[in-house]
């Protein structure tokens, strides 16, 4: 699928670096039959017109001491809504805090070494005022 700004050699460039943004340009040429030189200023282009916003590191949260990764969605009161996003983006804890139009009003991810953990986590959580319900998912394997 084409778009205004990229063609279907940038698509698979995305798609690659999704995959693995270590990718060497090299490898990335070869798979496009085309010059490193080419790959290079096509990235380039693709991070200075903000398609590209960065690169992460993938974490073995295990390696580090976690038991599990949880996905937790909490919903709001209306009026309380921006005041609770604003809140749990102070936790430290907390990582890709997210708005959503699905089941629930705010989803993030969380990392524990434990059920206790967990529960300390959900106790703070639902004490903030205008939250109304908090509902975590404990994430067993990724599959991809």
């Amino acid at each position: 699928m084409e778009h205004k700004f990229i063609d279907s050699k940038d698509e698979t460039i995305i798609s690659i670096l999704e995959k693995n943004g270590r990718t060497p340009f090299t490898q990335i040429a070869e798979i496009l039959e085309v010059s490193e030189a080419a790959v290079r200023k096509r990235i380039k282009k693709l991070e200075e017109k903000e398609i590209i916003l960065g690169y992460k590191a993938h974490v073995n949260y295990k390696k580090l001491g976690y038991a599990n990764k949880v996905v937790m969605g909490v919903d709001t009161t209306s009026k309380d809504y921006f005041n609770v996003l604003k809140l749990l983006g102070e936790f430290p804890e907390i990582r890709n805090l997210s708005t959503s139009s699905g089941d629930h009003m705010i989803m993030f991810e969380v990392w524990i070494k434990n059920m206790s953990d967990l529960s300390e986590l959900l106790e703070r959580v639902n004490k903030i005022n205008g939250v109304t319900e908090s509902c975590p998912s404990i994430l067993h394997e990724a599959m991809n």
